[in-house]
């Protein structure tokens, strides 16, 4: 945990690189949903009219909706269908997710890179996440979808700075930007208002010894590695050190999820 000093402190940062970054603000259709969603008499009705307000927040919604996550017998059909599919606390995720993949650029190739690395590392900690005692899926879903939003709000406030980092090189990370990508991820992770397991999840990824969520997350990073979807700032570089001895259980899961990547990867797009 951050205590209060270090947390303020912490805050402070995360505003100062955001305010340099661009990074996009919750569409107001996603934050008006979001405060909906906490409140136990809404209903899906109430929450598809917010969400329809914004075609492009609803296209996202009804397309992720339709992920394996969340599979149904049959793919829900309309944004009513698919909020009451996934259910409200799904939906709140889901809100999260549709509007965290604006902030990744079309034409910036390290976003993207980071985003399909993004992605791989959810479904992978979905696929964990299922057969992992104390780890909700959903939870698992949205902290992998999350966990390297940090490196994104770093190379976009300073590009330069952020493609000399490797991996995960905290010592640099601190050096250049005064915090971590983890520290970052878990405070926005905060400020958007997820659930505390979720920020740990984020926050955690790399810690040593990290409470469930975060162990699932960095076991899922190291299978978006694995089939090839790394988070280097130097895309084009090796990361096969970094998967070196994975257990027969993680190689089998990371086929999995090869697979699973490539069917899926549309429907975020």
């Amino acid at each position: 945990m951050i205590d209060s000093a270090m947390d303020s402190n912490l805050s402070g940062l995360v505003d100062d690189i955001a305010t340099t970054c661009d990074l996009p603000p919750l569409p107001a259709a996603a934050a008006r949903a979001l405060t909906l969603a906490r409140d136990p008499d809404s209903s899906s009705d109430d929450l598809a009219r917010v969400v329809a307000t914004d075609p492009a927040l609803a296209a996202r919604v009804l397309a992720m909706s339709r992920s394996v996550t969340y599979l149904r017998r049959q793919p829900p059909r309309t944004l009513q269908e698919a909020i009451a599919t996934v259910g409200i606390r799904a939906l709140r995720r889901i809100l999260i997710a549709a509007s965290a993949r604006a902030a990744y650029r079309a034409a910036d190739r390290v976003a993207q890179l980071l985003w399909a690395h993004s992605l791989a590392t959810a479904l992978a900690a979905d696929e964990i996440g299922k057969t992992t005692g104390g780890v909700a899926a959903g939870d698992a879903f949205i902290a992998g979808l999350l966990h390297d939003i940090g490196k994104l709000v770093m190379h976009l406030s300073n590009p330069e700075a952020f493609a000399t980092l490797g991996v995960f090189d905290e010592t640099t990370e601190r050096s250049l930007f005064g915090t971590t990508h983890a520290e970052v991820g878990g405070r926005l992770a905060e400020k958007w208002g997820l659930e505390a397991d979720i920020v740990e999840g984020i926050r955690g990824h790399h810690a040593a010894n990290p409470p469930p969520l975060a162990a699932c997350v960095a076991r899922a990073d190291r299978i978006a590695m694995e089939i090839g979807y790394g988070s280097l700032a130097h895309p084009d570089s090796a990361e096969d050190a970094a998967t070196d001895g994975l257990d027969a259980e993680l190689v089998a899961a990371a086929e999995r999820v090869r697979v699973l990547f490539e069917s899926e990867r549309h429907l975020f797009d």
